[in-house]
């Protein structure tokens, strides 16, 4: 039975911790470690957690704060054997199949390349009530596209070991989005299968990173007016890794998101570029205005 390790990391998560970790350990699938890693709390979460480990249901590393792209790639190397890892939210709850149905896809793919499952998921509110459900998108998502957007969200995604690989490339101290460098990777050179079966609850709160509420987007459209976005610093890595595919389509269009000062040029190719950046048309049109005066 292949082994699978669970990475969590947490910061001030004392509200929903236990009934996350509670839905890991009822999970059909058994042969799992989990990994959680806390970035600094300052709440109750370090006392539960020591509570776990304890107990021997969890791995505890207590960190200082690196913030969330540098604290789950810190996990990632920590949980060094294994076969394949998942990435977890500290304040969802997960269906009891998650680890199950994401092991069976990846063990019939004989292949050896950076290979990720995800699954669909349940939106809700603080208190797990269902808003709606995220499926497969209508239209497989490209490379370019997935610059700008990520489909496969960290949370709801099981990678194997040569996708881990290929991760472990990146520096963690300026990463801002391992999920976000894992999307890249994988919609470059390997593939992803994207489960119509929703695997957890998957809560909306308005300080969460993964949080879609109005003022969380308020909160990403103010960064991003003063430049500071975790877009630049995963195309930056992604572009430091793969400089070997100079010559490459796919690495020119990331290239125009490397940059330490403004250029019209490649605000101009952003901004006028003939496909979707992204799903929604408002989202769209904020993006390529974004573009246009180099925020983004």
């Amino acid at each position: 039975m292949k082994k699978v390790n669970v990475l969590i990391s947490t910061y001030n998560g004392e509200k929903y911790i236990r009934e996350q970790l509670n839905s890991i350990k009822r999970q059909t699938y058994k042969n799992i470690d989990i990994y959680v890693r806390d970035d600094g709390s300052s709440d109750g979460t370090i006392n539960i957690l020591r509570e776990y480990e304890k107990a021997g249901d969890i791995r505890f590393i207590e960190g200082t704060n690196k913030g969330f792209g540098g604290s789950f790639m810190e996990l990632l190397k920590e949980a060094d054997s294994g076969d394949y890892w998942s990435f977890c939210d500290q304040d969802d709850v997960w269906g009891k199949h998650k680890i199950q149905w994401a092991v069976e896809w990846l063990d019939n793919q004989k292949v050896d390349m950076p290979l990720m499952f995800h699954s669909a998921y349940y939106l809700t509110d603080e208190k797990l009530n269902v808003e709606g459900v995220v499926k497969p998108p209508l239209k497989e998502p490209s490379f370019c596209k997935s610059i700008t957007e990520v489909t496969h969200m960290g949370f709801s995604s099981v990678i194997n070991k040569e996708l881990r690989e290929e991760m472990l490339k990146a520096n963690p101290d300026v990463l801002a989005s391992h999920d976000h460098l894992a999307e890249l990777i994988v919609m470059k050179f390997g593939d992803v299968y994207f489960d119509e079966r929703p695997t957890s609850l998957h809560r909306r709160l308005t300080y969460s990173v993964s949080g879609s509420s109005m003022r969380a987007r308020i909160k990403w459209l103010m960064n991003s007016l003063k430049g500071d976005t975790e877009l630049t610093s995963v195309c930056k890595e992604f572009y430091r890794i793969y400089s070997d595919l100079k010559n490459d389509s796919d690495y020119k269009v990331v290239s125009w998101f490397v940059y330490d000062r403004y250029s019209f040029i490649k605000a101009i190719k952003k901004a006028f570029y003939p496909h979707r950046w992204r799903s929604m048309l408002s989202s769209e049109l904020i993006y390529r205005g974004l573009m246009l005066m180099g925020r983004i």
